[in-house]
């Protein structure tokens, strides 16, 4: 008997008992109000000392016992044994299921500011996904250029997006299936978005006038009722009592024409006092609590104090080296009191694929610091950095495997294991969810590990995928690499080599045509930065493979831009595009 997530505690006994299997077809709502208004077999027991998600769940010969404390209680054991009637044919096990959550706040957040702005049938999608993970908590993460704000409607007047109405209809959608849906508007850094428009400008901080503002200038008022009206146009529309304000990587904070102020008073101190007066005026307006990123915090432990008290701190990390560190911040918060989250990744974000060597170990250690420590919150993060060109397909497994984590973290990882039994079947649920019981996501897994061929280990990204996005002349990015320091072709040959070896053995599976398509997509793309990289390397050596791979980004673009608009409003497809375009010009270039 398949149970994911896999429950705190399970015992089987000799014997079954059969429950019609249609039952296990309906869909999880409907099954949920079947068993809440009676159905003949399952005896339902009030509890009142369980806790809201906690349920026992039996299995006798006689019939199904279930016994909960509230309904949320109840829609978790319907989701388990939905799950068990879809196995040999309705034909139950004697079982006794113990089961609660290793963490009360588990939930997904999707980026759909920076690239894909998802429809309202994708977002249900998701949602119905994360309802038989067992997550209570979505976020949506908003910059601008992704939802109707009444405020400011000449902004979003020639494009399509998300309405007050669709928020409504998500808002409840997710509370039909105990799942809260918390919104999230960025409100201090990553405010470029509306910074780059010439009537916000003034907004930033920044210091030459070509430069382009990214952080809000906090003691100007005029910033804060510009925020104001973000909220006012926003937050009405959802019943969460939480509001995720951002407010991290505020590159600008000290700087500019703040840096004196900041001087004075300390960076910190003109954090907390910009936290605070955003949170009183969420309190007072909306009765909100706020959610913070805590990348602006977390090194200033003398400030902690001055932390709102209803308020609560994201850690967030997504790389080996930042997973570790959280240790000594979980610790920290915790001593101070401070109500704290920690934040994963589905590591899709600059690299095509999610990185999963990296992504297990993430949501892992993640997990296991919220329980040690006593998080009140575990978000697994999905980022659409660079134009979101990656395909929420590579988000699925790491998804299905957070959600286990976050019910069911299991022992403290010992060394060894990794856990790979909870590795396995996440992809086995994820297999049987989406592509039918074919099994695709072990192939999906090796393809996703394509980058550990790269020269180099690369913080947050992959090196093809990377190069896609800058021009075919800048060779170095950042401080991370340089192209020039790979030395010959060999390791993006085999970068090469085997992604077509894995698309090959995913071409002959039978599984659904979009899914498939949207992983050639990424394989194509991989490739494409592969050959990219090659020819960095040696451009004026590269003529020959030019009309190879302008022909492959011609079959790229159409196939992009179909899948793109299947689940997507258009907005923000240009963002990935217009480097591909680039790319394609440069390449012809070449040959001039």
């Amino acid at each position: 008997m398949k149970i994911f997530p896999r429950p705190q505690k399970m015992e089987l006994f000799q014997g079954t008992y059969l429950l019609p299997a249609a039952f296990g077809g309906l869909k999880l709502t409907e099954f949920f109000w079947q068993i809440k208004n009676g159905i003949e077999g399952i005896r339902l027991i009030k509890e009142p000392l369980l806790a809201r998600e906690e349920y026992h769940l039996s299995v006798t010969e006689e019939g199904v016992e279930i016994a909960y404390s509230c309904d949320e209680g109840l829609f978790r054991a319907a989701t388990t044994l939905r799950q068990m009637l879809r196995q040999d044919g309705g034909h139950l096990p004697c079982l006794r299921i113990v089961d609660r959550p290793s963490i009360s706040r588990r939930g997904y957040m999707i980026d759909i500011s920076r690239g894909k702005k998802p429809r309202v049938e994708t977002i249900k999608m998701m949602v119905d996904f994360l309802a038989e993970l067992k997550y209570n908590e979505f976020q949506l993460y908003m910059e601008g250029d992704c939802f109707k704000y009444a405020a400011y409607p000449e902004e979003t007047a020639h494009f399509d997006c998300l309405t007050p109405e669709n928020i409504v209809e998500l808002d409840a959608y997710c509370r039909e299936r105990f799942i809260d849906l918390v919104p999230n508007q960025n409100s201090f850094g990553h405010m470029y978005t509306w910074l780059r428009k010439p009537h916000f400008r003034h907004l930033g901080l920044f210091e030459g006038e070509d430069e382009v503002p990214s952080t809000l200038n906090p003691l100007l008022e005029e910033s804060f009722e510009f925020v104001c009206n973000l909220y006012q146009s926003l937050l009405p529309y959802f019943s969460s009592e939480y509001v995720n304000i951002g407010l991290d990587e505020a590159y600008g904070l000290g700087r500019y024409q703040i840096e004196e102020y900041c001087r004075e008073k300390g960076n910190d101190v003109v954090f907390m006092e910009w936290l605070n007066k955003l949170s009183n005026h969420i309190r007072d307006a909306y009765g909100k609590k706020v959610m913070f990123w805590a990348d602006m915090i977390y090194n200033y432990p003398q400030s902690y104090h001055m932390v709102p008290k209803d308020a609560i701190a994201l850690e967030w990390g997504y790389e080996l080296i930042q997973s570790q560190r959280m240790t000594a911040h979980c610790i920290a918060y915790r001593d101070a009191g401070l109500r704290y989250y920690v934040c994963p990744s589905v590591n899709t974000h600059g690299s095509l694929t999610s990185r999963m060597d990296v992504t297990t170990f993430n949501l892992r250690t993640c997990a296991e610091l919220a329980v040690e420590y006593g998080a009140q919150g575990y978000l697994v993060t999905d980022w659409g950095d660079g134009g979101h060109s990656q395909q929420w397909c590579w988000s699925m497994q790491p998804i299905a495997l957070g959600g286990q984590y976050g019910w069911n973290a299991g022992k403290k990882q010992d060394g060894e294991s990794f856990k790979a039994e909870f590795i396995r079947a996440a992809e086995d649920f994820t297999d049987a969810y989406f592509f039918g019981g074919t099994k695709v996501s072990r192939l999906m897994y090796r393809m996703a590990n394509y980058y550990l061929l790269e020269p180099e280990r690369v913080h947050v990204c992959t090196m093809c995928a990377k190069q896609l996005t800058l021009p075919l002349s800048e060779t170095k990015y950042a401080h991370l690499f340089d192209m020039k320091d790979s030395g010959d072709d060999f390791y993006f040959d085999n970068v090469t080599v085997y992604v077509r070896k894995v698309m090959a053995d995913i071409e002959k599976l039978d599984f659904d045509d979009r899914l498939k398509r949207e992983i050639r997509l990424t394989a194509w793309l991989i490739e494409l930065g592969s050959e990219v990289c090659k020819v960095k390397l040696h451009p004026a050596q590269s003529l020959d493979k030019v009309d190879e791979l302008v022909a492959l980004i011609d079959r790229i673009l159409p196939e992009y831009i179909e899948i793109w608009n299947y689940r997507n409003f258009k907005m923000g497809i240009t963002r990935f595009l217009d480097h591909l375009a680039a790319r394609r010009g440069e390449l012809l270039a070449l040959k001039e």
